[in-house]
Formats: structure tokens, sequence, C-alpha cells
């Protein structure tokens, strides 16, 4: 059989596996940030990673990235394949060339993100004398035409301003800006409509989907607003404790989740006369368990009403529901309906 070569249409963009990172928190004490996460992401596409905050969702991201804090992260197994080529494997120097040139990444928050002492325009010229070597004035006309394609007004004036000059929906699309510099193949937008206004948010979404469309790129959306999820995304990861507990096209996860905890996420979306039960939200009960006391058997086990003895006999094992693109963590996916509400 002939080998598929690194660039091939037909090999995932992105491909995950069995990725795990660990946090060293003194010499004999470690955690295990992200256990065992597998997943691809074709070309093109918009993967959508969801799950409740401290699921390990950044941390996979940031893994994906080479952005572990050092010292204290490292990945210690598994594999991360951008187009063919062994993420861990390369430098700190081999990645600084990749980050931005061929993965772009949006936070959270731009203020965290943007240098408060250097201009907006000054911080994309940056990026882009770096990994496509213009020259200065090359570049800030790049720059000015990046603000004006992200929808900035006046982008000739912008390009000199400071991040703390601008609002909080300017300062994001300066960082989409930023990041799709280089025209990417894959970007990773880590939560970055979070701190927006619903209008902002909106826009932020639209603007996303169309330079997506117009380069071609895969998009990793993570995110904990299955809001968001319904309308962008084209396959769901879905991440509780550090682990994958599910994961399907993004209609089968809406229409058929398998798994308690992604139906316990869906119902708890307010919805008109549905999940509105005299004037409370149905939150899931309990909280995320600390990495470092982990529940016996499943880890949602703890929180899920359908929990019986044999869920806390074993750690269930991803398999697949009925279906190759749909997997599912639980050992009673195929005893127990867990169709969503409908308003």
């Amino acid at each position: 059989m002939t080998a598929m070569p690194p660039n091939s249409p037909s090999r995932p963009l992105l491909q995950v596996k069995d990725l795990q990172t660990t946090f060293q928190l003194s010499p004999r004490n470690s955690l295990r940030a992200v256990d065992g996460v597998s997943f691809d992401v074709n070309r093109g596409e918009t993967l959508a990673i969801v799950g409740e905050s401290g699921s390990g969702k950044s941390v996979t991201a940031l893994s994906i990235m080479g952005l572990l804090p050092k010292g204290v992260g490292r990945v210690t197994g598994g594999s991360i394949l951008h187009n063919g080529r062994e993420l861990t494997e390369l430098s700190d120097r081999q990645m600084r060339a990749i980050r931005g040139k061929e993965i772009g990444m949006i936070f959270q928050e731009p203020m965290t993100s943007l240098n408060p002492v250097h201009t907006v325009g000054a911080q994309i010229c940056e990026v882009l004398i770096q990994h496509e070597k213009l020259s200065q004035t090359k570049a800030r006309a790049r720059a000015i035409e990046m603000l004006e394609i992200v929808g900035i007004p006046e982008p000739n004036k912008r390009v000199d301003n400071y991040p703390h000059q601008m609002s909080g929906g300017m300062r994001q699309r300066a960082m989409i800006a930023m990041a799709l510099s280089c025209e990417p193949s894959l970007l990773i937008a880590d939560e970055p409509t979070t701190a927006l206004d619903v209008t902002i948010q909106a826009q932020m979404l639209d603007l996303i989907q169309d330079l997506q469309k117009s380069m071609g790129m895969a998009v990793v959306f993570i995110t904990h607003d299955l809001g968001v999820v319904a309308e962008i995304a084209d396959r769901v990861v879905v991440m509780y404790s550090a682990q994958v507990v599910e994961t399907a096209p993004v209609n089968a996860i809406f229409d058929t989740p398998r798994m308690p905890y992604t139906a316990g996420l869906l119902n708890s979306i307010p919805r008109l006369g549905a999940s509105i039960q005299k004037g409370r939200l149905q939150a899931i009960p309990g909280q995320v368990p600390s990495l470092a006391r982990l529940p016996k058997g499943c880890r949602f086990g703890p929180r899920c009403t359908y929990a019986q003895e044999k869920c806390r006999a074993a750690t269930p094992e991803l398999v697949s529901a009925n279906s190759p693109d749909h997997m599912i963590r639980c050992v009673r996916w195929n005893e127990l309906n867990l169709m969503p509400e409908t308003a």
C-alpha cells in the first residue's frame, strides 16, 4: 500500500491521539489534566470542544500549541499530528515557526493576549515580519488590510491604537486579524466570545465563519455555550474531567445524545416551557471532581442520575455507539433514553 503523503486531502489536518498532559505541582505531586484525549480535525471543518470549566478543553488547546507553562505542564503521552508532522517532537524554536504561520489561536480575553505597551498594528506586523519575511512597509500595509477585513473602521488610523484605546469587540477583532494574518490552515479559538455582549458575539461568530470559508481553514472552537455549537460546528467533542466522554456530528449530539453528561448540558439550556420548571433551570447536580480525587469508575458517576453499581466498577472505555463517528464513554448508553427536551 502506498503511504499517504503528509498533506494529502484524505488525511485529517489535525490528528490528536491518546493525548496526555500532566501538571507537576511539586516533586511528588502531579495531576493528569488531559487524560487520553483523541480526535481528528478535517480540512475546512469546524470541530467544537465543549464541557464545563475544568474539563480540560483549554489545556488540550495549549498542548497542541506548545504553550503549556514551562516547568509545570508538559505532554507526557500520545501524539499530535498536524499535516502529518508530529508536534510533540518539535523544539520550542520549531513550534514558534508553526504558531501564527500554520496554526493560529484566538484567546478568550484579548487584553491579556495583546501587549499593552505596543500598538495593535505593531503586534500584527511582528507576526508578518517573522513568518512572512515582509518589510516593515509591506507588513504595515498588510496589517491595515487585515484590520479592514475583520471590520474595524478606519483601519489606517486604528493600526496605531494601543489595546486600551479599543473596545472589547474591536480588541477581539484585532486578535482575529493577528491570528489570521498569515492565513493558517488551522485556527484554534478558545472561548473567543465569552467576554463579549450578545450582539458582538454574533458578529464575531459570523466573522470567523466568513473568514473560514474564504481562507479554507479548519477551526477548533472551544466553548461551554451549546447555542454557539449548534450554530457553527460540524462535529462535537464533549469533555468531562480531562477525558472525552462523547464525540459525534453536531446533529447527533443535539438529537440523540448517548452520554448522560451531554444530555445534562443540553437540558440546562434555557428553553421556554421546557428547561425552566418552577422558575429554575435544570442544572447538573454537583461539581466537576478534583483531578486529585477522582471517583472510582465513571468520573461523571457521582453526579449522574442513571448511575448504577456497574458504573462504579471500572472506568468506562470510549466505544462506538452503533456508528463509527459516534463514540461514547458510558456503560449504560444502549439502555437509556436520553432524548433532550424540546420546547
